[in-house]
């Protein structure tokens, strides 16, 4: 099957209004989670993209970030540690460009701001969302028993 790239134009009307729910969610739940001061928030994104469209508006990522930011004295002030796991599968080994592409987006936003770098652990991957997710859900997910 052939691979199509579904960035290779500029995010269209329909998208970027998804990803402003998606921000007004993220904008809404993290301050939500660190004020109960839950000592690890993990927030997941498995079709990252590659962090900006043609014309350099964030994705996904890049929004998450954002909002951490936004909340960042927060986070510190309750010790809440956030794993943000980045996801961009590319099937075709020889052509990680938006894999590289998105370490390289988020790289560069932790690098200008250090306090967010600080308060989070990214974990990248390209890995196709029906093996990462099973993988993380048994990592991250605390298994209760009941016994």
């Amino acid at each position: 099957m052939p691979y199509k790239d579904l960035h290779e134009e500029p995010f269209d009307e329909g998208t970027i209004a998804k990803l402003e729910i998606f921000e007004n969610y993220a904008q809404a739940w993290i301050p939500t989670f660190v004020m109960q001061k839950i000592p690890t928030i993990c927030i997941f994104d498995f079709f990252a993209g590659n962090g900006y469209d043609k014309n350099g508006i964030p994705g996904s990522s890049i929004r998450i970030l954002e909002k951490i930011k936004e909340h960042i004295g927060y986070i510190f002030q309750n010790k809440v540690r956030i794993k943000v796991y980045v996801n961009e599968f590319e099937p075709q080994k020889s052509i990680q460009k938006k894999f590289e592409l998105l370490k390289a987006a988020c790289s560069e936003f932790l690098e200008r701001n250090k306090n967010v770098d600080a308060a989070i652990e990214i974990n990248y991957s390209n890995k196709d969302f029906e093996v990462l997710f099973p993988e993380l859900i048994s990592e991250t997910v605390p298994i209760i028993s009941l016994s």
